[in-house]
């Protein structure tokens, strides 16, 4: 066997950070990527809804045809709930746990030892709702995108009637503020613009900690960094968004004006149901004070549709209330029974013509509400962060999330100046370089 490797991911940005810190623990060991022919193939699975699941067991078998000589190793979410399942997967050889994923580097390069695949697949799976200590997976460097997307925080409290989630990732637990800010650093010096701070539970970082802290308290350490890079938050439950957190976006040219919030329903008997702890006034007043506060502010807001006591008026609940908000996107799901959570046994599924009339419905008013956010920021002056650049043009994103289109070439990861002009679809919009030191565009 050779010192190379592939990784496939689903699922969420936390996901995708630990397949990257996989990829530097590996590369550090002087494993390379490898498309074709890899010694050693990882699927880093997802268990969210039944269709990731699906995914994931076909991402599975397509990987052990495109590799069959390679160790195929199966972890994440799925791995972590249906192992057994996986387990029946022919040509699987290990499958590994949430408890022992920041090990796989060494494992993987401890296996290198032996003389032959184990000759059924070996299962590392713990009870992870014990668990609770913070693995820390560093790092460092990305194989292709531009902004990292880092975990600093995993696990759920929250047990939300509908949501397997803390069963597959355990209690909420954070990572060491220090650790936070050297990890910031390091990817800072190796040319990174923006750094998106993730988890599965974003708003309980530091809750864990004695004394305790609240996310707010990173940030302030995270924006007094030397050339500190631009800061964005991934998603944030309402609950969690205080004032203190607020004036922080509003005030520190660091922050990215950009909260993506889940509200699931619009409807409080709904919430209840839900096991989520705010009301449709609660939610709809705090979007419209983050809006006041930051009027160029992108808020997304996920949607939970077809949840199995939703009957026609609750869902109009939820259109209404989203129809009044000065929201940037939406987010949409459909309703995915999970076996293990609470709803599972208490109530009969939505058919799914109706379940798919209602996510039709909610995402034409997104696409309503995207085109309309991005028309009222034309004329504004924001910087762009390059991803991607050909001869003629550049594509960029600014720190309100939208995507923007520039002419002339720019290289990757460089922050640029720019007048926003015309929105081009409810996917993009124009800009034009301008002089930071003539109109005053702070980074």
């Amino acid at each position: 066997m050779t010192k190379t490797f592939i990784i496939k991911t689903l699922g969420c940005k936390v996901n995708q950070y630990e397949s990257e810190a996989i990829a530097n623990g590996l590369q550090q060991y002087g494993f390379e990527w490898r498309n074709i022919n890899a010694s050693f193939a990882i699927i880093n699975t997802c268990t969210v809804t039944q269709k990731a699941g699906m995914q994931s067991r076909q991402l599975i078998r397509q990987t052990i045809r495109k590799h069959p000589d390679a160790l195929i190793i199966v972890t994440g979410c799925h791995a972590q709930i249906n192992s057994d399942d996986i387990q029946a997967i022919d040509g699987v050889h290990w499958i590994i746990g949430h408890a022992y994923k920041h090990e796989l580097p060494f494992r993987i390069n401890q296996y290198l030892t032996k003389k032959q695949k184990p000759d059924h697949p070996q299962k590392f799976i713990s009870n992870i709702l014990a668990h609770r200590s913070y693995n820390h997976m560093p790092l460092t460097h990305l194989q292709k995108r531009s902004r990292p997307a880092i975990k600093i925080q995993d696990g759920c409290n929250a047990f939300c009637s509908y949501c397997i989630v803390p069963y597959a990732r355990g209690p909420a637990r954070s990572l060491p503020l220090p650790d936070v800010v050297n990890m910031v650093v390091a990817l800072k010096k190796n040319g990174y613009q923006e750094i998106i701070l993730s988890g599965i539970h974003l708003g309980l970082y530091g809750h864990d900690f004695t004394p305790p802290i609240h996310l707010s308290h990173l940030l302030k350490a995270l924006i007094h960094i030397p050339e500190c890079p631009r800061i964005r938050l991934s998603s944030i439950e309402p609950l969690e968004i205080t004032e203190e957190l607020i004036q922080i976006l509003q005030q520190n040219k660091h922050m990215c004006h950009h909260l993506h919030i889940p509200l699931q329903s619009g409807d409080n008997t709904l919430l209840k149901q839900m096991n989520r702890h705010y009301t449709r006034n609660f939610f709809q007043e705090l979007v419209c004070q983050i809006y006041e506060q930051i009027p160029d502010v992108a808020i997304g807001i996920d949607v939970l549709v077809g949840f199995p006591t939703e009957n026609d008026p609750a869902f109009e609940n939820t259109l209404s209330l989203l129809k009044s908000l000065p929201a940037a996107y939406f987010h949409v799901f459909p309703f995915s029974m999970r076996t293990g959570t609470r709803i599972a046994s208490q109530a009969s599924p939505i058919d799914s013509k109706t379940i798919q009339a209602r996510a039709k419905a909610v995402r034409e008013l997104g696409i309503q509400k995207k085109k309309a956010f991005m028309q009222s920021c034309m004329g504004q002056k924001q910087w762009v962060l390059i991803e991607s650049s050909l001869r003629d043009h550049s594509q960029g994103l600014t720190g309100n999330y939208i995507p923007v289109e520039i002419a002339g070439h720019y290289e990757k990861n460089q922050l640029v100046p720019v007048r926003l002009k015309h929105v081009l679809d409810c996917n993009k919009v124009t800009g034009e370089i301008i002089n930071v030191e003539t109109h005053g565009c702070a980074p």
